[in-house]
Formats: C-alpha cells, sequence, structure tokens
C-alpha cells in the first residue's frame, strides 16, 4: 500500500483494513508519542495518574502525532462508513465528546459491512452477495434497494 493511498483513503474498506491499517497504527503511534514525552518529562501523566492533578496536559510529540493523524483517522473512518452504506455525515459524532467518538469507534470496528454492492462501490472482499449484476463497461446506478432507510419510515405512526 502506498503512503498517499494509507493516508487519504476513498470508497470502501472493511473491518480488518480499519482495525490493522488505522487503528493500531495510529494507537502504536500515540503511544510511542506519549512515551517519548515522559521521558522528556514533556507531560503531566504521572501526577494525574497520582492523583495530584486533574486535568492532563500533553506535550509536543503527542500534539504532533495526533494533528499527523487527523487525516487519516476521518478518511479510514469515512471509508468504513462508506462499507457500512452510511454516508460521512456520521463523522460529526466525533464533535461529541469521548461518547461520540467511542460509539463511532464502536460503529466502524464492529458493525459488518454491507456484502452487496452499495453506492460507493462493490463490497472489498469476497463475491458480491445477491448485488446488482453490472457489466464491465457499463457504469453502475444505484436502486432502490441502495437507499439508506428512513429515519423515522415515512409508514410509521
Amino acid at each position: 500500500m502506498e503512503f498517499v493511498n494509507w493516508y487519504v483513503r476513498r470508497g470502501r474498506i472493511d473491518r480488518r483494513v480499519f482495525w490493522l491499517h488505522y487503528v493500531l497504527p495510529t494507537t502504536l503511534l500515540t503511544i510511542l508519542a506519549v512515551g517519548v514525552d515522559l521521558s522528556f518529562g514533556d507531560t503531566n501523566l504521572m501526577a494525574v495518574a497520582e492523583g495530584r492533578e486533574t486535568v492532563l496536559e500533553l506535550g509536543a510529540a503527542t500534539t504532533v502525532i495526533g494533528y499527523l493523524t487527523i487525516l487519516p483517522t476521518l478518511s479510514s473512518q469515512s471509508a468504513r462508513l462508506h462499507d457500512l452504506g452510511r454516508s460521512a455525515w456520521w463523522l460529526l459524532l466525533n464533535a461529541v465528546p469521548l461518547f461520540g467518538q467511542l460509539a463511532l469507534l464502536g460503529i466502524c470496528g464492529f458493525v459488518p459491512g454491507q456484502p452487496v454492492a452499495n453506492r460507493y462501490g462493490p463490497p472489498t472482499t469476497g463475491p458480491a452477495v445477491a448485488g446488482p449484476v453490472v457489466a464491465p463497461d457499463q457504469p453502475w446506478v444505484p436502486g432502490p434497494a441502495d437507499r439508506a432507510p428512513d429515519y423515522p419510515p415515512s409508514d410509521w405512526r
């Protein structure tokens, strides 16, 4: 995989790619950055852990890694949401402190993707199960089955 494809992802990705290519490396980079900040004394993590302080202040290395991984994180979450047939507007859950971010991690990391082609493209793994049959020279056009469900449903009373 090229670095540009890792940094900005398009289309759909499955759960395995999400965890192994995005969550794991980002988590490892963050742990290393916190370790660097601890070794230089650039964070108050130990004081917070001991209860002497209540506000965690991160150091320069953790901040830089955080800024560098924002785009790949949002890109991978967007591609994962597309695999679920959902719009990237769901990324706005990241704006809700802690609960929204954990909810989005749960949605992206544990909910299986659609096994059929949807409006964001064909499935990433395996053959399409009961998906639309499209000739290679014709573009795929979404049909009624590819629409997101209405919330609340139109027949809901």
